[in-house]
């Protein structure tokens, strides 16, 4: 996005920003034509098309979607979620479920102080999730979601992908994203000099985590872990069935 809004890379998008629900929900009612939307919703919907070559994925660590637990990972029986996950939630529950064979309760929260109140453990994304894993946090385990993904499947991780209603042409400005990312790939330095206090982390955590722990490309092999994601998800009952994943052409 900072290319694009930065006006590096000429385009015809009007951008807005919203939590990961809500933009699956506009992208759903057609109210947006193309939206950066978690896998896990993606996979649920049959008229959705992914746009190819350009995705939000990861090779083992991941460093922003960990579990915190105050015992080890077998024992744990209750686990705080962060209420926008979608993808997040459903990976956690396969890792535990599937992974560990284990069945805890889950509870939807809002992040906050109280968050990991009364609870064996929390799973934090995003910001808060990387802030968590470089705060002292000598109470707890933190387990990286990416790290065991991979760990287990030895496949990369999928969070999310740009998809579309099939009724919309994206046209070649799809490639337009594409063009921004190869710019921003370029310049994370740059990026990070002008975003990292506003997270409240350090350049170098920022540049880790842009630079080597995200991925932006969409290569066969993820698309192999997307897949696996997807056979997973029904087994566990949180899609309805297995569709074909389909790329715009």
């Amino acid at each position: 996005m900072y290319p694009l809004e930065k006006g590096l890379v000429d385009h015809n998008f009007n951008i807005f920003y919203y939590n990961p629900s809500t933009l699956s929900k506009k992208l759903m009612e057609k109210k947006v034509d193309i939206g950066l939307i978690p896998v896990a919703e993606f996979l649920k919907h049959d008229n959705y098309l992914a746009l190819p070559d350009i995705s939000i994925s990861s090779y083992g660590k991941v460093d922003s979607v960990v579990l915190l637990s105050r015992v080890d990972i077998k024992s744990i029986k209750t686990v705080a979620i962060d209420s926008r996950s979608q993808s997040s939630t459903a990976l956690l529950k396969i890792i535990l479920e599937m992974f560990f064979e284990i069945k805890p309760t889950y509870l939807k929260r809002e992040v906050g102080d109280n968050f990991l109140q009364g609870v064996d453990s929390g799973m934090l994304i995003g910001n808060s999730g990387l802030k968590a894993l470089y705060e002292d946090n000598n109470n707890f385990l933190i387990h990286d979601l990416g790290e065991l993904w991979t760990k287990h499947t030895g496949l990369p991780f999928v969070y999310a992908v740009f998809a579309h209603n099939k009724e919309f042409d994206p046209g070649s400005d799809y490639k337009k994203l594409i063009e921004a990312r190869d710019k921003g790939v370029s310049i994370i330095p740059e990026i990070v000099d002008k975003e990292y206090e506003k997270l409240g982390l350090s350049k170098e955590q920022c540049e880790l985590y842009l630079g080597e722990r995200i991925k932006f490309d969409l290569d066969p092999e993820k698309i192999r872990g997307l897949k696996e994601y997807q056979k997973l998800l029904f087994e566990i009952n949180e899609i309805e069935k297995i569709k074909e994943i389909e790329f715009y052409e």
